[in-house]
């Protein structure tokens, strides 16, 4: 919720209880019980600044204003930072929380208001314990509709766009470039997250990226559920490729990490089941307490980070003071504790019958109700304290650079589904086959970069001389064999793939021989063939190169794919790049280089954090482990009945783990440098090998060498009319500025054009 918000809300609040608004409001029929509840609500925030000359009226006023005032301060003051990061699901019951303990800290003070005013507050024949049940139960109506409103301002806030699944939703761009000042920002700020570092490095070991991807199971819940949830579970569905990436570890971790989370899900369920049963509205306080002590760590933080000017000095950060930490929860959990003692002899206080007593918690003094909010706060920071303490035992023993191995990763489960899925994405990471879903073919492989792709006729060389006959396939065997002499040696990864529409398996039985399986991964040698030699139908053969660099961190792609046809070679190229894995999850590393003894201070302020979002997690993580298992089996089933009767069903592969994991910048400045040197050195030869075998069999190379030079120069191949490409106009008589993507130029409209951004067809006419 954003500050002017809050600052309209309590706008609204003022013109509310101002004696126009609010003296024609009270003048409804007061018997019918709508008009008397607003009636009673509007007399706790009405003020005046010129009240009758009754000596009661002039006290009450004066309460209205002490109520109005510290209502409007508190939402102004707390609302922001209590609903700002607060999830969408949870966000109501804190909107509620937080509006009635204002309220009721309000109707407390204008109740100790009223006793000041010289014993005015029996002039009407009421005592003071009469007035402040009076005053609490009007201060607890309000609160109730300020929580609503509340929740319905905090609802309707702007707020990011989650990513859908699917490749199209990664934040990564390839032309994504920090600026030093704000990479600078970043790390001063993810400081105040609890990390021991700010500043992170690159992979730089055969295998990072895999040892980073197991680490980010167990740093993020939501992660090992997309993993489990989005390629285990689907057991009908392709498994995508993941260049550089060892997967069977990544999803048997992925699947430990959920055995872990669903453990600390049933006792953190069990901690907010207690404060339910002696008292269910106190499960409004208790989030709301919770809330706020877990942002105390992030406030000393925000107090000892370097100011602005210093940020450039700021080279690091060191670890959370303890001691720091601790005296900032003071303040907070004795604030807190004086809110729920008052609360608990209000709620006493009320005549309500037994049920409602219990549901409120009032009764014996609201005693009961608030030791458990006591006791579940302190249990759920021992039960988090201790999984934090377990996790990091769990990553020093086998995630760190010189403690991992692919192969100690845990066993799966004992379920033989799930057994047969990381059997699948095994083979599926020696298999030749690409089954997609959706309509972009290259899922796995990161985030497009670029694009070009020539068409040259195939004329002889010499008037006279005949052309020697050549397909598809020699082409690709020509590529194959001078990419694998000259980049082979530098790391390149060289492969056939064939690239095919989860909805077009009909007819290949070699790929889906049982209608109630995964489709297989892997075509026999002469079936990858034909295809390359005959591109007719929706399999598309692609000879794919790939350098995994910085420990399989950054992972530039060639993706081309040959045909020949109507005397014409075609060949198009995609250019891809995998970004480097998460942020967060290079904190592995980072722990690495802190002593066990010395990083368990920041495992308390961690688990102090997590404990803020017990309200918001608890019950639902619970929930949706312990249905899991019912919840997989009715998508087996519901997919395994549309398999059957849909020629369409779609068993194409939807979710990338490596794309999934990968974030939305580069690390060091080189990794982008790295990445497009290796895709110039494949483009140039990929060129060099195309010209020597059009040289080899006698066809001109003329047009060839003028639209290879100018992919090589300018990334963009121009047949006709103008082409834009940053402040560069292409064409003839073309004219650009920089700032602007307009481009004139004289004769006729713009033709065909290659290169990033460009379409698939090429920019040479076919044939």
């Amino acid at each position: 919720m954003r500050r002017g918000a809050a600052a309209l809300l309590c706008a609204g609040l003022v013109v509310l209880g101002s004696p126009w608004v609010a003296d024609s409001l009270m003048e409804l029929p007061p018997d019918e019980p709508v008009p008397a509840l607003v009636s009673r609500v509007l007399l706790s925030v009405r003020w005046d600044l010129s009240p009758g000359p009754e000596e009661w009226e002039q006290s009450y006023s004066l309460a209205g204003r002490t109520f109005l005032v510290t209502v409007v301060l508190g939402l102004l003051l707390l609302a922001p930072r209590v609903l700002g990061g607060v999830r969408a699901r949870v966000r109501w019951a804190a909107a509620l929380g937080l509006a009635i303990a204002l309220s009721l800290v309000a109707s407390v003070l204008s109740w100790l208001t009223l006793l000041t005013q010289d014993g005015s507050t029996w002039v009407l024949g009421l005592g003071p314990e009469q007035v402040f049940l009076n005053v609490l139960v009007d201060g607890l109506l309000f609160g109730l509709l300020l929580g609503l409103v509340l929740a319905a301002v905090a609802a309707a806030r702007p707020g990011s766009s989650a990513p859908a699944p699917g490749r199209a939703a990664l934040p990564f761009a390839p032309n994504l470039v920090r600026e030093r000042s704000r990479q600078m920002r970043l790390s001063v700020l993810s400081s105040s997250a609890g990390l021991p570092g700010g500043v992170v490095a690159g992979g730089s070991v055969p295998g990072d990226a895999t040892r980073y991807l197991c680490a980010l199971t167990h740093l993020d819940p939501a992660f090992a559920r997309r993993v489990v949830d989005g390629v285990l579970a689907d057991e009908l569905g392709a498994v995508a490729p993941s260049p550089g990436v060892d997967l069977v570890p990544v999803v048997r971790h992925a699947l430990a990490a959920r055995r872990r989370h669903a453990a600390l899900s049933r006792r953190l369920a069990a901690v907010w089941c207690l404060i339910g049963v002696l008292g269910p509205l106190w499960l409004f306080f208790a989030a709301f307490a919770f809330r706020a002590l877990g942002a105390a760590p992030a406030r000393s933080a925000r107090r000892g980070r370097a100011a602005p000017a210093d940020l450039w000095s700021a080279r690091g950060s060191e670890l959370p003071d303890v001691r720091t930490t601790l005296r900032g929860l003071i303040g907070p959990a004795a604030a807190l504790l004086v809110t729920g003692v008052v609360l608990g002899l209000g709620l006493s206080a009320l005549p309500l019958p037994g049920f409602l007593a219990w549901l409120a918690g009032g009764y014996l003094g609201g005693v009961p109700p608030l030791l458990a909010v006591v006791a579940g706060g302190v249990l759920a920071f021992r039960v988090l304290l201790r999984d934090e303490e377990e996790l990091d035992a769990r990553l020093r023993a086998g995630l760190l650079r010189d403690t991992f191995d692919p192969r100690s990763a845990p066993l799966p489960w004992p379920d033989p589904h799930l057994a047969s899925r990381v059997e699948a994405v095994a083979e599926a990471q020696h298999g030749n086959v690409t089954v997609y879903s959706g309509f972009d073919p290259y899922v796995g492989w990161g985030s497009r970069d670029s694009q070009w792709a020539f068409s040259v006729p195939l004329l002889p060389a010499s008037p006279g001389e005949a052309v020697d006959p050549f397909d598809a396939w020699d082409v690709v065997e020509r590529l194959r064999a001078r990419l694998a002499e000259t980049a082979g040696a530098a790391g390149a990864v060289l492969k056939d793939r064939v690239f095919l529409a989860g909805t077009e398996l009909e007819g290949h039985a070699d790929l889906l021989p049982d209608l109630l399986r995964a489709p297989g991964s892997r075509l026999a040698p002469d079936a990858v063939r034909d295809i390359a030699r005959t591109p007719a139908g929706p399999a598309r053969h692609c000879l794919t190169a790939h350098f995994p660099l910085w420990g399989g961190e950054v992972v530039p792609s060639h993706l081309l794919h040959v045909s020949v046809a109507d005397r014409t070679l075609h060949l198009r190229c995609e250019r891809y790049v995998l970004a480097p894995v998460r942020r967060d999850a290079h904190e592995i590393d980072l722990r690495g280089g802190v002593p066990p003894e010395l990083f368990r201070g920041t495992l308390l302020v961690r688990a102090l954090r997590r404990t803020g979002g017990i309200p918001g997690g608890a019950v639902g993580a619970f929930l949706d482990h312990a249905f899991e298992g019912r919840r997989r089996a009715r998508r087996l089933d519901r997919d395994r009945g549309a398999a059957v009767t849909d020629p369409a069903f779609d068993r194409g592969a939807r979710l990338s783990i490596r794309e999934l994991g990968q974030g939305g910048e580069y690390l060091n400045h080189f990794q982008r440098a790295d990445a497009q040197e290796a895709l110039a050195s494949l483009d140039r030869h990929t060129l060099a090998a195309v010209r020597d075998f059009l040289d080899d069999h006698g066809v001109s190379t003329e047009d060839f060498r003028s639209q290879a030079q100018t992919i090589l120069n300018h990334g963009v191949l121009q047949t006709g009319g103008v082409s834009v490409v940053g402040n560069q106009a292409v064409g003839q008589g073309a004219q650009a500025q920089a700032g602007t993507a307009n481009a004139q130029a004289p004769g006729p409209g713009p033709g065909p054009r290659t290169g990033p951004g460009a379409g698939p067809a090429g920019g040479a006419p076919r044939g």
